[in-house]
């Protein structure tokens, strides 16, 4: 069992921790790091998702309970930090959905892709990305609708969520997905030539995405409003693991793989997309990047105890 964490996850946090240390002694700079999270969200990580996706027998996998068991704990636990955040927190409505999402809002693409890969292959990785291809248009949709409809009057605010709708549906990765689905279905075969140079990109993705996560926590500190970072804190590191645990096992019983993708999936630390949209509102901009960092550096104890305790498949 140990030689799994040595031998798999720790590979993981090893490279999360060379792109801090890269930060650090300045080989990477702060002001490269968007240019190499540009590169990896807008070449990389896409041609990873539509290789693997294509090269997969899709509707052989595809199943309804994955989206059931991660959404139903995912959006219930949304809802619970919602409501504490306004009942204790006495925070606005905005500012509870936008610490609604960082209680609940994982980050897959960075983080939950290379573990995933590392430690479960192929196998582990097809049930991860149908959870992702829905994943912005739920969680981030609900912040933004909440958001929005909390800012406007009348029905100003359906433009500005279908405008946000629009551009994450334009996302590289989530056209790489519906694209990777759509050459599954119809089984596409790329030329060889083809095939060789997005296999080349499917390997340096998850290594620049780790790197990024790593250099990301360089320069980091605490700072807001505390209680509300360590509601989503527990919110997103203990309670929707749980949730979504319930849920895959006792409601829609999913096979072990499968409920272990999903629980990893729902431990995974609060994703980039958090800060990005508190940025974009201006509203909890510093608890959302002490959400992150907290998060993170907690998940370096829980993920590989989770796959300590499921053990290899």
């Amino acid at each position: 069992m140990l030689d799994l964490i040595v031998g798999k996850v720790g590979p993981v946090f090893l490279t999360i921790l060379c792109g801090y240390l890269l930060t650090r002694f300045r080989v990477i700079s702060r002001e490269g790091i968007p240019f190499l999270a540009r590169l990896a969200m807008s070449a990389f990580i896409p041609a990873m998702l539509f290789q693997t996706l294509s090269q997969s027998d899709i509707s052989a996998h595809f199943d309804l309970r994955l989206w059931g068991s991660y959404y139903a704990g995912a959006l219930l636990n949304f809802v619970l930090v919602f409501m504490v955040a306004r009942a204790w927190l006495k925070a606005r409505t905005d500012e509870a959905a936008i610490t609604a999402m960082g209680g609940g809002f994982s980050n897959i693409v960075l983080l939950g892709i290379p573990l995933v890969q590392a430690v479960y292959g192929e196998e582990g990785l097809v049930p991860l990305l149908i959870i992702l291809s829905i994943h912005p248009l739920t969680l981030l949709g609900l912040t933004v609708m909440i958001v929005e409809g909390s800012r406007s009057s009348g029905g100003h605010w359906l433009p500005n969520v279908a405008g946000s709708v629009a551009r994450v549906l334009r996302n590289p990765i989530i056209v790489a997905i519906i694209l990777g689905v759509l050459a599954s279905l119809i089984d596409l075969r790329l030329p060889e030539m083809i095939d060789g140079t997005l296999e080349r990109f499917r390997t340096a993705g998850p290594t620049i995405a780790l790197l990024l996560v790593g250099a990301g926590l360089y320069g980091q500190s605490v700072r807001g409003n505390m209680s509300a970072s360590m509601l989503c804190t527990v919110a997103k590191m203990f309670v929707q693991p749980v949730l979504v645990f319930l849920v895959a096992h006792f409601v829609f019983d999913l096979q072990p793989l499968w409920l272990t993708i999903v629980v990893l999936i729902a431990a995974l630390p609060a994703g980039a997309n958090v800060a990005i949209i508190a940025g974009s509102y201006n509203i909890c901009i510093d608890r959302s990047s002490t959400t992150i960092l907290i998060t993170t550096l907690i998940s370096v104890i829980t993920l590989p105890l989770i796959v300590l305790y499921a053990g290899p498949y």
